[in-house]
């Protein structure tokens, strides 16, 4: 072992001394705050990954739309084209709609299908919480958990769809461009509750409800057999922009977007977000790198005499100041272990630790309605941990500059006087 290593870990062992205290205290700094970004950057990485995954599962890869009309008259041409690039499609009605029960309206995004079609890829079946099959078929609905609570309806029972286009045309204008009631009355769509779902996604679940496509077609006034829009699915919705592509360039005078393209601002968001949460948090360890500089300063006051000895037998300033540099470098290692274990122990345990907090306020920490999720998600990235471990030992080794510049420039002579 080097003089210079033996003599720096030789001050950093913990002492009876205030010297010490404070050393120790800078170890827990530094400890805190790796902790701190490990456990945020955790949460942020789990919240993306699992918004993702939600966004995936609940919509489709990609969607396509008429560049022209309301509808697309002819899905089942878009469904071939797809088919003959190796993807899955379904032709999709999507709208919003009003549901009624009893006296009570509540707006919901209406999306329908037709289950023969499916693949498996909308994942309704799945998601269904009676356990029996898939059932959605003419004059049929699927519910949420959700709607069925707030509604307080289940399996077969009635519930009524209102369409956009026939509640606009309960009322029109006169010549004089003031709104009087329309002649016309129209029905709304009756249909009886087959299913309940849940894909534990609160939103997803809160706003959709699930259609037979024929159904929809009929409440809506579109022609028998259009969609609105066509889903499409491929085999790594990750990496698909060669897929994309293809299917532009087979579909011309169609638009096509990914999920990625539909949902860029609320990915957008939560990529600035991780940024800058650990921008900031980056600061708990650079105040643990001043307490270090603090500390090493108050420790050469303490050894300017053995400084001076050392000087004067031979010692260059160079080893001086690899002296005080390396007890930066210990602090900043020591406590980024303990960080990292410290991180990772609340990561595991988050869930314990949510329920044992909501216990002791009496408040919900994690409110799904807010957060979207069931659970509070969380997911550690090696390299994220890295990045946090690299920052830490060397904002932490940097703050052991100053106190060995000090110290490599102390006199010998003046050193041994020193009182």
């Amino acid at each position: 072992m080097s003089a210079d290593l033996f003599l720096a870990w030789k001050y950093f062992k913990p002492k009876r001394s205030a010297v010490s205290v404070i050393t120790l205290i800078s170890v827990v700094g530094v400890a805190l705050g790796v902790g701190v970004l490990i456990v945020v950057l955790a949460v942020m990485t789990g919240f993306t990954d699992k918004m993702k995954e939600k966004l995936v599962d609940t919509t489709s890869h990609a969607q396509v739309y008429s560049d022209y009309a309301r509808s697309i008259a002819n899905p089942e041409e878009v469904v071939k084209k797809v088919g003959e690039l190796g993807g899955s499609a379904l032709p999709i009605v999507s709208s919003p709609v009003l549901l009624q029960v009893g006296e009570k309206f509540i707006p919901k995004q209406l999306v329908a299908f037709d289950p023969e079609q499916d693949r498996g890829n909308v994942k309704l079946a799945e998601a269904l919480l009676d356990g029996s099959k898939l059932k959605l078929g003419r004059n049929e609905i699927i519910i949420s958990y959700l709607t069925a609570r707030d509604l307080n309806v289940g399996v077969g029972d009635r519930i009524l769809l209102h369409s956009p286009s026939h509640l606009a045309g309960l009322v029109k204008r006169d010549k004089n461009g003031k709104l009087e009631l329309s002649s016309e009355a129209y029905l709304p769509g009756e249909y009886k509750v087959s299913g309940i779902f849940s894909f534990g996604k609160y939103d997803f679940d809160r706003d959709v409800i699930f259609l037979n496509l024929e159904d929809a077609d009929e409440l809506l006034g579109l022609p028998l057999g259009a969609a609105t829009s066509v889903y499409l699915w491929t085999a790594d919705p990750f990496h698909m922009d060669r897929f994309m592509e293809q299917v532009r360039d087979r579909l011309p005078g169609y638009r096509v977007y990914s999920w990625q393209e539909l949902n860029s601002r609320l990915l957008g968001v939560l990529n600035v977000e991780k940024n800058m949460q650990f921008f900031l948090l980056a600061f708990i360890v650079l105040v643990a790198a001043f307490s270090i500089t603090n500390t090493l300063i108050t420790t050469v006051i303490q050894k300017t005499r053995e400084i001076g000895a050392l000087k004067s037998m031979g010692a260059s300033s160079g080893t001086v100041m690899r002296i005080f540099i390396l007890q930066g470098f210990f602090v900043g290692f020591l406590g980024t272990l303990f960080g990292i274990a410290l991180g990772v122990l609340v990561v595991h345990y988050r869930m314990a630790i949510l329920k044992g907090l909501r216990f002791l306020t009496g408040q919900e920490i994690f409110p799904r309605e807010i957060y979207v999720f069931s659970e509070l998600p969380a997911h550690i990235v090696v390299t994220d941990v890295l990045w946090i471990a690299v920052i830490a030992i060397v904002l932490c080794t940097f703050g052991g500059v100053i106190p060995a510049l000090r110290a490599a420039r102390l006199d010998p002579a003046g050193a041994l006087r020193y009182e």
